[in-house]
């Protein structure tokens, strides 16, 4: 079925086109419509497709045929309503066609960051043991919240690195030594089983441990 540049198929554009000339004025409430042969022409359509368009009319109020006796323009009210009634419903479409393409390009970027994560793995593990990646969310009332990378000794202390910080809804690849940690940040660190368990023992300790010389 042919469509419009709306998106709407050819018979419900022609019924908009009509319900805005009629609400306009342009065509007048009481007067009658061309015929349906007229019609036909000319929007370069077939009988049947104005037949369409004038049952979608009819069917709002705003015009009334009678066989026999043609095509009675009954309401510019009706029409402007079902003018305003088609345009939301094309912005709901158009908001929902975005918000897919937007979820598409989530998709693509979710696959992006985890072939990347992926490549990182790779190119952090060691000849020695086996290296694995893990998110661990620091609690409010870890010792790490307020202090920087640096300054906890992640990578000394534990052996693993952090290759990225997620923040709400950002997320930070490589974080500096110098980027302050915060209650809620998801933290994605490679490395061994036992780095892993040192890395978490370490972001769960509520006071500041005890380091060794």
């Amino acid at each position: 079925m042919k469509r419009e540049q709306t998106g709407l198929p050819r018979y419900e554009a022609i019924a908009l086109d009509l319900a805005r000339r009629i609400a306009c004025g342009e065509l007048e409430e009481g007067s009658r419509l061309l015929g349906r042969s007229s019609l036909a022409g000319t929007y370069q359509v077939s009988p049947e497709t104005i037949r369409r368009a004038v049952a979608i009319l009819h069917e709002r109020g705003v015009v009334k045929a009678v066989a026999g006796s043609g095509i009675r323009i009954l309401s510019q009210v009706a029409a402007q309503e079902y003018v305003e009634a088609v345009g939301s419903q094309f912005r709901v479409e158009q908001e929902i066609r975005e918000l897919r393409q937007l979820l598409r390009e989530r998709r693509r970027l979710d696959e992006e960051i985890e072939n990347a994560l992926d490549r990182l793995l790779k190119h952090t593990s060691g000849a020695i043991g086996t290296r694995h990646v893990e998110e661990l969310v620091l609690d409010s009332h870890s010792w790490a919240v307020g202090r920087s990378l640096g300054e906890i000794r992640l990578r000394s202390s534990t052996g693993v690195t952090a290759v990225a910080i997620t923040r709400g809804n950002e997320e930070y690849f490589s974080p500096p030594a110098d980027m302050e940690l915060k209650a809620g940040d998801v933290l994605t660190i490679v490395g061994s089983d036992a780095a892993r368990a040192r890395c978490r023992e370490l972001l769960a300790a509520t006071v500041v441990p005890e380091r060794e010389p």
